[in-house]
């Protein structure tokens, strides 16, 4: 049992079933002298009231009019016997007889053993022509009526406060679940949020709430912060790089020089920085939101052999080559720049860290609803515990090796939230036989010719 409503809901009606349990195992319960009491007290004037008209009706009538009075003052409640001052059953077919013993005062009732096996209520009451004894067995009587409705009683109990504990116990975990899914949208970079949209609790569970939104806030501030300086610093550097590279040309002219160690070095790190603010620009963008994917057609197959096609000179300079199986044909609907930009990114990524004479494979399957592209390598693979941060902006597993192969972590990141703005999943591991892959799912398109 994982639910906590499922738990507080039990363990409160457990402990409110028990609570009755124990109540009724140890309640104070009347003695036999005061159940007779109580017995004698409610039903001698029933008796003696019902024992008048059946003496009445015997002496008027007989045993017809005794059988016409049961029926009218006896609705299966009262259940008279007449007997006469010998203890002969009247109007009794059986022809049964009572050993009285000692008769109680006329007009009186009192509690006589019938027989070893019944109790009843015996009266003496005085006719017109005779003394009559009328006798009530109790056994008879539906006393287990009285039981019967103390267990309707106690299950009624326990549903009402079932239903009580249910509403506890809904309240106390509604914000706690409200808490849940508010955190796992963060967590999915849903950074607005919220779990306190109407609530109105303010016991420690409400002020919990309202501290994790006022976290989530700051977060949303710091975070958007973040991004926003790098997306100003990033437009800032644009300009001067631009000048920068205007400069190398004139310098060039102006020396008369085509090919100046200096100089080139110069170049190709204004041309490393030009790719760096490029790649901060379309994070910036990806992470804010402002960029919707185009719904246009995009053919898997024909996009990622462009792209193959475009590595393979900078996978032939690194001692490697690229290999494409295509399985069959596929459709995204999508921005196919968007998905250029992650294929891409991923294919260099493993180019830079397959070893030389090794090659790295693109398969596209084409599954019942998704369209699915494994990257695999051959390198050193990521450990274990770093699988989670590949995709992070500037994460790099060795910063040195990240230096020298031309990585600054961002192309991965890229990579996860273009497929993500195409409700797709990117996921990384490493092989069993060596290497390392990234799988990316993306929802296959319907195609109508």
């Amino acid at each position: 049992m994982r639910s906590l409503f499922f738990k507080i809901f039990a363990f409160f009606w457990l402990c409110t079933a028990l609570i009755f349990g124990v109540f009724i195992a140890t309640a104070e319960r009347p003695t036999e002298d005061e159940i007779r009491s109580a017995v004698h007290r409610g039903l001698t004037p029933a008796i003696l009231s019902n024992a008048e008209i059946l003496i009445h009706s015997y002496e008027s009538g007989g045993c017809q009019a005794v059988l016409a009075s049961k029926k009218s003052v006896e609705p299966g409640r009262m259940p008279l016997d007449l007997l006469d001052s010998n203890g002969n059953f009247l109007c009794d077919n059986k022809h049964r007889r009572l050993n009285l013993g000692a008769l109680p005062p006329p007009g009186g009732v009192e509690f006589r053993a019938i027989d070893n096996q019944r109790l009843g209520l015996t009266g003496l009451l005085r006719g017109q022509s005779a003394n009559y004894l009328a006798i009530l067995e109790l056994r008879r009587i539906e006393i287990p009526l009285v039981r019967g409705h103390l267990f309707k009683r106690l299950g009624l109990a326990l549903v009402i406060s079932g239903l009580i504990c249910a509403l506890l116990a809904r309240y106390v975990t509604r914000p706690i679940t409200r808490l849940r899914t508010a955190a796992q949208k963060i967590a999915a970079g849903d950074l607005k949020a919220r779990a306190g949209t109407g609530s109105m609790q303010l016991d420690e569970v409400g002020q919990l709430v309202q501290d994790f939104d006022l976290m989530a806030e700051r977060l949303q501030v710091l975070i958007g912060a973040q991004q926003r300086l790098i997306s100003d610093v990033s437009h800032e550097l644009r300009s001067p790089l631009t000048r920068l590279k205007l400069a190398l040309d004139l310098a060039r002219s102006d020396s008369g020089i085509e090919h100046s160690p200096a100089l080139d070095r110069i170049e190709r790190e204004a041309e490393r920085l030009s790719a760096l603010v490029g790649m901060l620009l379309t994070l910036s963008r990806l992470e804010s939101g402002d960029s919707v994917p185009a719904s246009t057609m995009v053919h898997i197959p024909d996009l990622l052999a462009e792209i193959a096609a475009d590595v393979e000179i900078e996978a032939q300079s690194r001692g490697c080559s690229v290999g494409l199986e295509r399985m069959q044909e596929c459709w995204i609907e999508g921005d196919q720049e968007l998905l250029r930009s992650a294929f891409e990114n991923v294919v260099r990524n493993a180019i830079r860290y397959t070893e030389p004479g090794t090659s790295v494979h693109i398969t596209i399957k084409c599954e019942t609803n998704d369209v699915r592209i494994v990257v695999r390598d051959h390198g050193p693979g990521v450990p274990e515990s770093e699988l989670d941060n590949v995709f992070k902006p500037f994460y790099r597993v060795d910063t040195s090796r990240e230096r020298r192969t031309g990585g600054v972590g961002l192309g991965l990141a890229i990579a996860e939230r273009a497929i993500k703005l195409h409700n797709g999943k990117i996921g990384a591991g490493n092989l069993k036989e060596g290497g390392f892959q990234i799988q990316i799912s993306l929802p296959m398109a319907v195609v109508t010719v």
